[in-house]
């Protein structure tokens, strides 16, 4: 080895002494208990943090088998429900001596095994047994849709509520969500579910026509057709069951159930007299051109020939005659020279 590689190593050696001391000299350590832990205080001589009296590091520090070390507080607690008094137990414990172990109270859990197994379950939180879901002693430790069914103990959905569709009627279904038993569709609960011309049948729970509706021509007369948007059973066409299906010039014919003109109308001429026709538009018997019902009917020197015989049966004719030829239906009084029987 050359002197200088000697040199280099002797530098080096005599300067790890140094580095430590300059470290502490560094390193300022504590000079009050705010720049120790919480379990710990301050030796302002060493100035080194060291655990207050009574707290530890490990557990042998604790020198009692039942007790270890807490790493979070470095105080010497009992294990898992370990204990030399009732007071090194929970509130709702004793200690029972003979084995060192904490114990739950009367009437207080720490498993299932304390319970009724069946019906109930140890609330971990409360250390006391209560009813397992669905269980009970009474409706308050129901949900508020149910009620406490005290023989079985067991929760019940209350009238009209639900938790399956098997605790409503066949005409419901179960809503989960609110649990509440809600109509199924094509059913009815009441009227209001139905349509305005329909009412519930109470029976089978669906809708069924109203009285004077219908929804089918099945449900109709055989002379009538079920209208599919009133919903009412009408006339077919050319039928009638009353007046009221006919027109207003017409009554209801009740041996063939057809409409027919009343006394005074008409459809056809041939509902008229023999000097009238039928005014299509007013439906009445008028007089046709050229003829009379009556003289009235005919200028002031005529009269109505009303013999339904003579040829001129009911046109006007001239009231002057010099001849019996010259009153249709009548004879010519030669003084007057009026056909008799004109006033």
């Amino acid at each position: 080895m050359s002197r200088t590689s000697s040199l280099l190593l002797l530098a080096a050696v005599l300067m790890v002494p140094l580095l430590i001391f300059l470290s502490g000299c560094l390193s300022s350590g504590c000079s009050s208990d705010k720049q120790c832990k919480a379990w710990q205080t301050c030796n302002t001589a060493t100035r080194v943090c060291t655990g207050k009296p009574g707290t530890c590091t490990t557990d042998a520090q604790c020198n009692d088998t039942l007790k270890s070390c807490n790493a979070d507080t470095h105080y010497c607690t009992f294990l898992t429900n370990k204990c030399r008094e009732d007071g090194d137990c929970g509130a709702w414990q004793l200690c029972a001596v003979n084995t060192n172990d904490c114990r739950p109270k009367a009437g207080f859990c720490d498993s299932d095994s304390f319970c009724d197994q069946t019906n109930e379950r140890c609330d971990p939180a409360k250390h006391v047994c209560v009813p397992k879901a669905g269980r009970c002693r009474n409706s308050f430790d129901c949900m508020d849709y149910q009620t406490c069914d005290t023989p079985s103990r067991t929760c019940m959905p209350l009238i009209g509520r639900c938790d399956l569709q098997t605790d409503c009627p066949g005409w419901q279904a179960c809503n989960t969500t609110t649990h509440y038993c809600i109509v199924r569709p094509g059913f009815c609960q009441n009227d209001l579910d139905c349509g305005t011309w329909q009412v519930c049948d109470g029976d089978l729970h669906r809708c069924r026509p109203g009285p004077g509706s219908c929804e089918r021509d099945e449900e109709c007369s055989q002379w009538e057709l079920c209208n599919s948007q009133s919903h009412k059973c009408e006339a077919k066409r050319g039928l009638c069951g009353s007046s009221a299906d006919c027109a207003t010039w017409q009554v209801c014919d009740a041996s063939n159930l057809r409409c027919v003109s009343r006394p005074g109308m008409c459809s056809v001429d041939s509902e008229c007299g023999p000097a009238e026709m039928c005014n299509p538009t007013s439906h009445a018997c008028v007089t046709r051109p050229g003829f009379c019902k009556t003289t009235a009917d005919c200028p002031y020197n005529q009269r109505c020939d009303n013999d339904a015989g003579s040829p001129t049966a009911y046109k006007c004719v001239n009231v002057i005659c010099t001849k019996n030829s010259d009153c249709p239906g009548s004879s010519c009084d030669p003084q007057t020279q009026r056909c008799r029987g004109l006033g």
